[in-house]
């Protein structure tokens, strides 16, 4: 066992170059357990979040090289110090030591995306927080649909800033409530703490959950009380996440607020045209690039699988022109009006000559009250929103009286007149995009 870690030791200690890295492995200590694995002891969790970005892929590396199929993990041991100095005097050190051989951060990892009119702000306020966490855009908050491209700008700024962390709703959620269950909640307090920039990604599934809401209003208090940044993503508007403190929603809304849309056409033509540089021009012909550039896509999943599609095609040596022709003939007759809340909110509210604030508010007049049942009514049959969640966009109203509006129309001749109405007129400008 010995022998193996010496190996192992020697191993990293050439594979590792880097002035710096060399100078975070003398900050931990090695172990190999009964298990095979090898434990890797750190003093703090800010000397665990520094060895993970820096050399922990090349720890990984070297003792799977020895041990095949076997993990590392770490082990935070508070007493354990090497050298024998206090954390506080290592953190100095090696904060210093960062200072004099390299910046904090590097921004050549947003040469990788793809910019557009579509995510240009969004990407400019992420390269300000990279560069100034906490003094600008405080917090960060990108919203938009799933596929457009939030999660991977949020990684992107991760692997930009040297002190930032990355964590989505699901592992949030559960690191809570296992912190609350087992009682050592501050070691996750401290670990998402330890860094500049926290970035949490869907935040959008804490709807409902007090607890982490409340919790995740803390995290960002900390955060802008300490001049630290916080990035958070939703496919919702901040506006728009019902059941959230409203104190927490007013947070967010006091940093900046953007969007990410679905990517124009110039990206699509540029994900192509570099992928066609890549296989030597010879991905598609001049023909089937200009098909494809007239494809309007809604997300940069739909642009990743059609590109995959491409490659393979040519792999196989079928060739693309049936599978370009059968596409562009697919996203012709799927040309459908999308039927949103805010969609469906401006027609009621038309309709009936009413503020749309009115629409959601407590207001009883006929009017208004008309355009909110029709609206209901609306929502449940051409929306995915459950009962609960329709309560909560209109005023946060209750479910029976979300199923009371409903009967309401069904039992109103005018109502259901207007419901007809409706429905001829998206049937109509369907069929007329689809004709395009």
């Amino acid at each position: 066992m010995n022998s193996q870690l010496q190996d192992f030791k020697n191993k990293l200690n050439s594979e590792v170059e880097n002035k710096t890295d060399k100078y975070w492995l003398d900050q931990v200590g090695f172990e190999i357990s009964p298990d095979g694995n090898l434990n890797i002891y750190v003093g703090s969790d800010f000397i665990k979040t520094s060895i993970e970005k820096k050399v922990f892929n090349s720890i990984e590396k070297v003792y799977k090289s020895i041990k095949p199929g076997h993990n590392c993990v770490f082990v935070l041991d508070k007493s354990f110090i090497k050298p024998p100095q206090s954390v506080e005097v290592i953190e100095e050190k090696v904060e210093e030591e960062i200072i004099e051989d390299q910046p904090v951060f590097d921004l050549d990892f947003f040469d990788d995306l793809f910019i557009g009119s579509c995510n240009n702000l969004a990407v400019t306020a992420a390269k300000n927080v990279v560069m100034n966490p906490g003094s600008r855009f405080n917090p960060l908050f990108v919203y938009g649909k799933p596929g457009v491209g939030k999660t991977h700008l949020l990684k992107t700024i991760e692997k930009a800033s040297y002190s930032s962390f990355y964590i989505d709703s699901e592992s949030f959620l559960e690191s809570y409530i296992s912190g609350i269950k087992n009682k050592d909640i501050d070691i996750f307090k401290n670990k998402i703490r330890s860094v500049d920039i926290l970035l949490i990604d869907d935040i959008q599934f804490f709807l409902g959950k007090k607890g982490v809401s409340e919790e995740l209003f803390h995290t960002i208090n900390y955060f802008l009380n300490n001049s630290k940044a916080v990035v958070l993503a939703s496919d919702q508007k901040p506006q728009d996440l019902l059941g959230f403190p409203e104190r927490l929603v007013s947070r967010i809304l006091n940093g900046l607020v953007t969007d990410i849309e679905k990517p124009d056409k110039k990206i699509f033509s540029e994900v192509l045209n570099q992928s066609n540089k890549e296989y030597g021009g010879n991905l598609v012909t001049n023909k089937e690039f200009k098909l494809l550039s007239s494809l309007d896509f809604q997300s940069f999943r739909e642009i990743n699988g059609v590109v995959n599609n491409l490659i393979i095609n040519k792999q196989t040596g079928e060739g693309n022109a049936k599978y370009v022709a059968e596409l562009v003939s697919m996203y012709s007759e799927n040309k459908v009006l999308e039927l949103t809340p805010e969609f469906i909110l401006d027609y009621c509210s038309d309709l009936y000559q009413v503020d749309k604030r009115l629409v959601l508010s407590k207001n009883r007049s006929e009017q208004v009250s008309n355009a909110r049942h029709l609206f209901i009514y609306l929502m449940r049959k051409h929306t995915e929103y459950s009962l609960n969640q329709i309560g909560l966009y209109v005023g946060n109203r209750s479910h029976s009286t979300i199923l009371s509006s409903i009967k309401k129309v069904e039992g109103s001749p005018g109502l259901k007149k207007e419901i007809n109405i409706f429905n001829n007129k998206i049937t109509f400008k369907n069929n007329s995009l689809e004709s395009v």
